[in-house]
């Protein structure tokens, strides 16, 4: 339950067959779409819209009051599902969409005139404070349940207190494996792409601007991992983990085998082989740490790492000590990380949401709606970006909703404000900047790309 409504959210509106009060938006076009929403959901508690849309019962409160504004197609699927008659429904579409505009142009208003010169006042103005609103989507459990959640962790992660090498914790202390001294991972400089080329035949660093501006710093390799932490290959002698040097040719292993790896920050976490646990790298030579139990796969980025449950698909986040695992959400058709937020595509993958990283832990509605229906999601500090339905078409989210930008490829990786892509033939890499919306062809052929920010240079 949100604090400060009843069981349905909202107090009376919440229940079927008692009408809310008069809207309350900003704008009169506000109030006229909140009123076209109530007509829509006349007889629909809260609950009963925050289950079957997985956006939270305060916010369909606020939807139907005019407080804030219902995305677009958030709406036009709401007509969809309430409209049964064709004909019907081709209208009220029409109309959402022409209510939904009067509302979008009103709340931008007309600029604002500027200030005219006073002399500075005495007085510093204090902003006031910022509302904050819980938010609940389908992928999240009440407080009780959460609470049930974190005692059924070891399902996903066992206690803290078991024997760390029974986890698989590699060599510690001084060597590595070859005698040589301890290694680190070499901080990324340059334009932070990197790719392996055809049949894993060399590792490749973009130096830019130009389609043959890339040097060669490596033999073979099967996957690269790039990030804060350095960049990662498998497959370059053997199936352990290496770690990129700094110079061409350069390359230490650091690690075993494993089924996934993800890089969060300067940490570097492993899922073992049998995906029955998870380590994180010391971050020199061969040592790594248990933090964590049996897990299907990672997501690591700017909010930290995430792990799925093996067993039914929910989503844990690292707490930052071994066995610490917080509860995020149930199962999703796939997740991403830009370098603030979390994404989760729901099952049905009719709707992206965003996990809101509650301050409290007593919240209960932690995501909210974010987009409409995608086939996969991209993510980075650039955005969010998913491909279409179909799998075919690559959009970037912004301003509450997708945009096409161009054909989707073989492969998709998000960096800082740019996003490559790898084409359905892997014969070209490709580059999108969204300052000029346009495509530029950086190199080519390429079995697989990684990115990420690098660092400045010296």
């Amino acid at each position: 339950m949100t604090g400060g409504t009843t069981d349905d959210g909202a107090g009376s509106a919440g229940r079927a067959g008692r009408r809310q009060g008069a809207p309350r938006g900003r704008t009169e076009q506000a109030n006229a779409l909140a009123s076209f929403v109530l007509e829509v959901t006349d007889g629909v508690t809260l609950r009963e819209l925050a289950e079957r849309y997985h956006v939270g019962k305060t916010m369909w409160g606020e939807y139907r009051s005019g407080q804030k504004l219902v995305p677009l197609d958030l709406l036009e699927r709401l007509v969809a599902d309430r409209t049964p008659d064709e004909a019907t429904r081709v209208s009220r579409t029409r109309t959402a969409r022409r209510l939904h505009a009067a509302a979008v142009d009103a709340a931008a208003g007309p600029p604002e005139p500027a200030p005219e010169p006073s002399a500075p006042s005495p007085v510093p103005r204090t902003p006031a404070p910022r509302r904050r609103h819980r938010l609940a989507v389908g992928l999240t459990v009440t407080a009780a349940v959460a609470v049930v959640a974190l005692l059924l962790l070891v399902a996903l992660l066992p206690s803290g207190s078991e024997d760390i090498s029974a986890g698989g914790k590699l060599p510690s202390g001084g060597a590595s494996q070859d005698g040589s001294p301890p290694v680190r991972a070499a901080p990324l400089t340059g334009t932070g792409v990197f790719a392996i080329g055809p049949d894993g035949d060399g590792v490749l660093q973009w130096d830019g601007p130009g389609a043959g501006d890339w040097t060669r710093i490596g033999d073979t390799a099967k996957r690269l991992w790039a990030g804060p932490a350095g960049l990662f290959a498998t497959g370059v002698r053997g199936d352990g983990l290496f770690a990129y040097g700094g110079s061409p040719g350069r390359w230490h292993q650091v690690g075993e085998p494993g089924a996934d790896f993800a890089i969060s920050g300067t940490r570097v976490y492993r899922l073992a082989p049998d995906r029955g646990s998870v380590h994180v790298w010391d971050g020199r030579g061969t040592s790594w740490t248990w933090v964590g139990g049996p897990a299907s796969r990672l997501y690591g980025g700017g909010p930290g790492l995430f792990a799925t449950n093996p067993k039914d698909g929910r989503i844990f986040k690292y707490a930052g000590r071994p066995g610490e695992w917080e509860f995020v959400g149930t199962a999703g058709a796939d997740f991403a990380l830009t370098d603030r937020h979390l994404y989760g595509l729901t099952p049905d993958r009719a709707m992206v949401t965003r996990w809101l990283a509650p301050e409290t832990r007593d919240a209960d509605e932690k995501w909210t709606w974010a987009a409409g229906p995608a086939g996969a999601l991209f993510a980075g500090a650039a955005g969010l970006f998913s491909t279409d339905p179909t799998g075919t078409r690559l959009r970037h989210y912004a301003k509450n909703a997708w945009h096409d930008i161009g054909p989707a490829g073989a492969e998709v990786r998000v960096a800082g404000r740019e996003v490559f892509v790898l084409t359905d033939d892997r014969t070209s890499v490709r580059r999108w900047d969204p300052r000029t919306d346009t495509w530029t062809r950086v190199g080519g052929p390429a079995g697989t790309l990684a990115v990420t920010v690098p660092r400045a240079g010296p």
